[in-house]
């Protein structure tokens, strides 16, 4: 039997895309083969589910540097800053108090909880760079490290250095691209595209019942989207576009989402807009769900507006795998997703107009219930759970099997 130790580094006091590929992939494993255990950073509201699946979970506690400090905005030090040497110098500073203060330590813990675990693979879920601390565990311990890229990240000299050391998953042949224009290579690299799974997408309520809940009339057209709520997730880009759709009043627009800790600013701003155009009555913010494919079930049009580039976009997949046309920002790994016009429809990333514009048209098209329907049987054949519990325990396996350097 194969012991396999997820990692999950994500804080922001919300339940992310990764943590939740990460469940969905669980699910699919087979416990005959695989002994699971689970590190989290923080409290997750996941962690029941987590349980009933007899995954051991273990939390870290790491300490983190503040982002801020007294000396940002004085024009002393702004002007400082502008010196090569001297910003050269203060970001070896801050990586070096970086690894001193969060990583190291943190590290070390990980490295108790592998050897309690008898893990061996480490599955890293949050790519290099927020996971160098378990990189360093596992280089502490002797551990097969599989570090699974699902963004866009910043990389230096130390996260090269790094990613050398792993097995780098990529979640879409946008993000290894991207890898590989900023100098991120390793010697075992795979493009495994997530899953959703469909027994967990299956709605346990009907759309009138979702609909009388959030209050909305069972004739009106409504569209939604899903994600945290966070200035890059595009929220007030659909709320934007709404406003410019004068000619359709009767439409509502269901925002579902937990307040990321790093957006509360961005969520109060959201609110005042939506009150400000008039459409308080129309836009429903309902918060964290735990009953998301109930929610989204209920819409007739699926939104992903994220500003910038997504690198999958899992809210993409859900609308499908429930036949909902979607219209999605086209931009990062999205385009593997969607065909345009075909699977889904594609619109410039923050653009308020082209949206509106898409908007009026989906709503008025009689054919995009057939779009959804070519949608749903796309996501069923090229991202079906099976052929990814498939890929990636043949992976956990090998990386097992392989004689240690």
């Amino acid at each position: 039997m194969t012991s396999v130790l997820f990692i999950e580094a994500s804080s922001g006091g919300v339940l992310g895309g990764s943590l939740t590929g990460l469940y969905h992939l669980i699910r699919g494993m087979d416990r005959s083969r695989f002994r699971i255990g689970m590190a989290l950073y923080e409290t997750k509201p996941i962690e029941a589910d987590l349980a009933q699946l007899d995954v051991r979970v273990h939390h870290i506690a790491r300490r983190r540097l503040p982002k801020q400090h007294p000396l940002i905005g004085h024009g002393g030090y702004e002007r400082a800053r502008r010196v090569g040497a001297v910003r050269t110098a203060l970001s070896t500073g801050r990586q070096t108090a970086r690894l001193l203060v969060e990583e190291f330590p943190a590290a070390l813990a990980l490295a108790r909880v592998i050897r309690r675990e008898r893990a061996d693979v480490l599955h890293l879920g949050n790519g290099v760079r927020a996971n160098f601390d378990g990189i360093l565990a596992g280089l502490l311990t002797g551990t097969p490290v599989i570090c699974h890229v699902k963004g866009f990240e910043k990389y230096g000299a130390r996260e090269r250095w790094a990613a050398r050391r792993t097995t780098l998953i990529c979640m879409t042949r946008a993000i290894l691209d991207y890898c590989h224009t900023h100098g991120v290579h390793a010697a075992d690299e795979r493009i495994v595209y997530d899953a959703v799974d469909e027994t967990w997408l299956t709605p346990r309520r009907d759309a009138a019942s979702v609909r009388r809940e959030l209050g909305i009339p069972l004739e009106a057209p409504c569209i939604g989207l899903a994600g945290n709520v966070q200035e890059w997730k595009g929220q007030h880009v659909v709320v934007e576009a709404l406003a410019l759709l004068a000619d359709r009043p009767d439409v509502h627009c269901v925002i579902a989402g937990g307040v990321h800790r790093a957006g509360a600013q961005y969520a109060a701003t959201l609110r005042d807009r939506i009150e400000a155009l008039g459409l308080a009555s129309r836009v429903h913010l309902t918060g964290f769900r735990s009953d998301i494919p109930d929610v989204m079930a209920a819409w007739d049009v699926v939104v992903h507006a994220s500003v910038r580039p997504e690198p999958f976009g899992r809210v993409i997949l859900e609308g499908m795998l429930l036949g909902k046309p979607v219209i999605a920002s086209d931009a990062g790994g999205v385009r593997e997703l969607i065909t345009d016009g075909e699977t889904g429809y594609l619109t410039p990333p923050g653009d308020a107009a082209a949206l509106a514009a898409r908007l009026r048209a989906v709503l008025a098209d009689p054919n995009a219930a057939a779009v959804g329907a070519r949608a749903r049987a796309q996501a069923r054949e090229r991202f079906s759970l099976q052929h990814h519990v498939d890929s990636m325990s043949a992976i956990y396996e090998a990386i097992a099997r392989a004689p240690t350097q």
